[in-house]
């Protein structure tokens, strides 16, 4: 293990983009930044849980956080991403539940790259948050920011509907589990269908995640959520642009499959999830 710490260092270190599409703009909305490690001698990616597991064996869970925050404000900027799309960070759930989150650092590190609070989202893996009352001294001190802030991953572990009451937020995710074969299960739907009512009552954004096929995106246009994001639309990619240009064409092929959602498993296999 000892080696592997050499893949914390920003030298080896990259951000990957993820699109966050409106189905009914037919636009990207903005970009999940996902760090990636890089393992050149032997031309491996190391995923973003073990790159985490590596910092929290170091005890440098909050320096690898923020390099990672910082790496992925910076390429956002160098993109010329900043006026026109959301960047979505994720916060470590484990410096929150440890009272180690909630400083200025992002916010400083945001005017220091022209980003405005009001284009970035911090994004909370709620579901693994154990202590509610430091979640929500956490979502208030970057409200008070400027921040946008989002409920990753909702419905899993120790998500629960009093969150929803307590936090002021402006985006939900919801988990992959529940979006998955999404037409083969009404339960679902009906989940959807009570996601939407709640959006509307209380006032926040529904994101579907994990969309990986043509019907769980046409289901979800005729559920009226339409913030998605998934392989369907692009995977992560480390060039933003690209993943917008990919995204906003599956974007068209589904407006154009809109009128007839039998073609859906015909496309599936025509054209797989990029």
């Amino acid at each position: 293990m000892k080696e592997m710490s050499v893949f914390l260092n920003k030298e080896n270190l990259d951000i990957y983009f993820q699109p966050v599409v409106n189905l009914a703009t037919k636009k990207v909305l903005g970009f999940e930044a996902l760090v990636r490690g890089i393992n050149r001698e032997k031309n491996l990616i190391i995923p973003p849980n073990v790159l985490f597991e590596i910092a929290k064996k170091y005890e440098s869970l909050i320096e690898f956080d923020r390099t990672c925050k910082e790496l992925a404000m910076r390429k956002f900027k160098d993109f010329n991403l900043e006026k026109d799309f959301l960047l979505f960070l994720n916060i470590n759930s484990e410096t929150i539940d440890l009272g180690l989150a909630g400083t200025k650092w992002i916010k400083k590190k945001a005017e220091y790259y022209g980003i405005s609070p009001e284009n970035i989202v911090v994004e909370i893996s709620e579901a693994k948050i154990v202590y509610t009352e430091k979640l929500i001294s956490f979502v208030e001190k970057y409200l008070n920011y400027g921040f946008l802030i989002a409920l990753d991953d909702f419905g899993i572990r120790h998500s629960n509907l009093e969150r929803l009451v307590l936090l002021d937020i402006h985006y939900v995710k919801l988990a992959k589990s529940f979006i998955q074969e999404l037409h083969k299960c009404p339960k679902k739907q009906k989940l959807l269908e009570v996601m939407y009512i709640l959006s509307q009552k209380i006032g926040f954004f529904t994101v579907a995640e994990g969309v990986e096929t043509w019907e769980e995106a046409l289901l979800l246009k005729v559920q009226k959520i339409a913030l998605v994001q998934g392989y369907l639309f692009a995977h992560p990619n480390p060039n933003p642009k690209e993943a917008c240009f990919l995204a906003e064409k599956r974007l068209k092929e589904l407006d154009i499959i809109g009128s007839n959602p039998k073609t859906a498993e015909v496309l599936n296999a025509l054209f797989p999830s990029p």
